[in-house]
Formats: C-alpha cells, sequence, structure tokens
C-alpha cells in the first residue's frame, strides 16, 4: 500500500488505503472466480502478485498442483472466508477504515464479477443465481452485502454503496457516478 500511495501525492491517507483495497479485491475476486468458474476449479487466493512499481495486483498465478474441482457456490464462500475476511480484518486495523466500507469495496467486485459470468456464460447463470442466493458470509459483513447482494438479484448491473469509498478525496478523482451514495443524497434519492 505505500508504494501505492507514492503514486498518488497529496492524495488524503484513508482515499489512498480505500483505492488500494478496491484494487486489491478487483485482484482476488475477478480473476480467481472467473477462472474458478470457467475451470470449475477452487483457486487458492495466495497466488496473487502484486506489481513492484506500484504495488497494485499484477498477476494471479496457477501453481503447478491442481486444485480441487469446487462449484461456484463453494468457491465464493472459500474466497470470502479464506481471503477477503482476513484482508479486511487487517486492512481495518492497519488504516483505520470502515469495516461497511471494506466489505462494501470487496462487494462491488463480488457482485460484479458474478453478474459477468451470468451474462458471459449462459449455462452458468443457474449456479451464479445459486452462489448469490446461498452466499455465506463473515458476520461483520452483513448489512453491507446482504443490501449488495440485493440489488444484484434485483438485476442491477452495479449494486449500489451505502457508504462512499472516498476515492474523489484523491487528486483527479470524482465521485463514482451511478453508485456513490453521496451523489445520491444531492439528487434527493
Amino acid at each position: 500500500m505505500a508504494i501505492f500511495a507514492d503514486t498518488h501525492p497529496g492524495g488524503e491517507r484513508r482515499a489512498v488505503a480505500s483505492l488500494w483495497s478496491a484494487y486489491l479485491f478487483a485482484g482476488l475476486i475477478a480473476p480467481g472466480l472467473a477462472a474458478g468458474a470457467r475451470l470449475g476449479l477452487a483457486l487458492a487466493p495466495d497466488r496473487l502478485r502484486l506489481a513492484a512499481g506500484n504495488g497494485l495486483p499484477e498477476a494471479f498465478h496457477l501453481g503447478p498442483e491442481r486444485p480441487l474441482p469446487a462449484p461456484l457456490p463453494m468457491q465464493v464462500d472459500r474466497l470470502l472466508a479464506e481471503c477477503v475476511a482476513p484482508a479486511v480484518r487487517l486492512l481495518r486495523a492497519e488504516t483505520g477504515l470502515s469495516v461497511r466500507l471494506l466489505w462494501e469495496n470487496a462487494g462491488g467486485y463480488l457482485f460484479w464479477t458474478l453478474g459477468t459470468l451470468a451474462r458471459e456464460t449462459p449455462e452458468r447463470a443457474g449456479e451464479v443465481e445459486e452462489a448469490l442466493r446461498a452466499l455465506r458470509w463473515p458476520q461483520e459483513a452483513c448489512t453491507a452485502l446482504t443490501l449488495m447482494r440485493a440489488d444484484a438479484l434485483a438485476g442491477l448491473e452495479a449494486p449500489r454503496r451505502r457508504v462512499c469509498c472516498l476515492r474523489h478525496a484523491l487528486p483527479g478523482h470524482g465521485k463514482c457516478a451511478g453508485i456513490c451514495p453521496l451523489l445520491r443524497g444531492q439528487a434527493g434519492g
């Protein structure tokens, strides 16, 4: 995260940490679930590699050993329990960001990835819906992910956030159109 912060001079520390966490969750969730869904395998989250130059996720490496086959709902549960939840706890302790903000950063990519899988591989749409309905997560994520899941099940392409991600506090970034709760508040809804 320190390397990434150097690429955003003058950025508010918590906003830098939030944006980095969003990239981290995108790097863990999207490739892990997409490859897992296409291969039918549970991928090890410790295979994510960060770029030396900017600290962002760079590659998701498959090891020489073949992971055990796992249905998509099990892959999602495993990813949340073994990878996302520990990352949220660590980031909370290191940055002071709220648990809800961090879970919404992860949830945005989780629900976007599942929606993309359903659209791009229609034969797996039933498994994606099963994963959405059976989704289990740690108690501290309950409210954030429950509301985002409701949006995903309702067919919204980008589940709305209830907590601002703070990106607008970085030079050159604005509020996130369509999902930022600050913009909804200004629009009267």
